[in-house]
């Protein structure tokens, strides 16, 4: 990890919470729901919910009678998320491109395109062998990322966000195969500029990723009701695997 990482910065801030305050719980929770009932999850399994932000997904885990542990890079997000710790739902700093357990986990959840951040693509690697790592023999991982040809069908160049009194200017584009926002803004006299890039993963990329880090993709879904990957049309693609043998 190194200070020109963007994601160390911009998610540590309140602005960041305050842009994205519109996230849909309802459909986190459906999401959630829908792939409780798709893995046989028992009270016994423990589950990761890594880069879990604030934690939502977490607690909507453990709402479900899950033991959860969730795991991010921010400790601001992660002093929030204390605020919910009970005996069954934990939180702990930690950067997925380093080992965060040895056959610690049933199930490793990877949720709302929490991965492909990072400048050098070895990292990538590096979190699917720290996931490979942490799961035990037979455990699987849950990856829901987005549709990168989706995206980039439907790129939003510019947009103007106000939210809660602060003028969100946004600008949208394709650099170097990665997707990247810029956001400026004006607040209590100050300009700010943070920027978000996310790599422009496609099901082939993570098939070998997942190849060379031993974890072998069962199920491929295109949204969070879990139905069939569609690589043109579907929002999501969300990915079962498991740690081989």
């Amino acid at each position: 990890m190194s200070s020109e990482d963007w994601f160390e910065s911009w998610f540590n801030t309140s602005y960041y919470h305050k842009l994205y305050a519109h996230r849909d719980d309802t459909e986190a929770q459906l999401f959630i729901s829908n792939v409780l009932r798709a893995l046989p999850i028992s009270p016994k399994c423990k589950l990761l919910d890594l880069a879990c932000g604030r934690g939502r997904h977490s607690i909507f885990l453990n709402d479900n009678n899950c033991d959860v542990i969730g795991l991010d890079l921010s400790e601001k997000n992660i002093e929030f998320a204390k605020t919910y710790e009970s005996e069954r739902l934990k939180f702990e700093v930690g950067d997925m491109r380093e080992e965060f357990g040895n056959q610690r986990f049933d199930y490793i959840f990877n949720l709302f395109t929490s991965f492909g951040y990072f400048q050098d693509k070895e990292d990538n690697s590096r979190a699917c062998q720290s996931i490979h790592k942490a799961l035990k023999p037979g455990g699987k991982l849950v990856l829901d990322f987005m549709n990168v040809n989706k995206v980039k069908l439907g790129l939003v160049k510019e947009e103007i966000k106000l939210v809660e009194g602060v003028e969100f200017h946004i600008e949208r584009f394709i650099r170097s195969n990665k997707v990247v926002k810029k956001i400026s803004f004006q607040d209590k006299g100050q300009d700010f500029n943070y920027e978000e890039q996310v790599q422009l993963l496609e099901l082939s990329d993570f098939e070998e990723l997942f190849a060379k880090s031993d974890l072998k993709i069962e199920n491929t879904y295109g949204d969070f009701n879990l139905k069939d990957f569609d690589p043109i049309n579907s929002e999501r693609l969300i990915l079962f695997a498991s740690r081989k043998l």
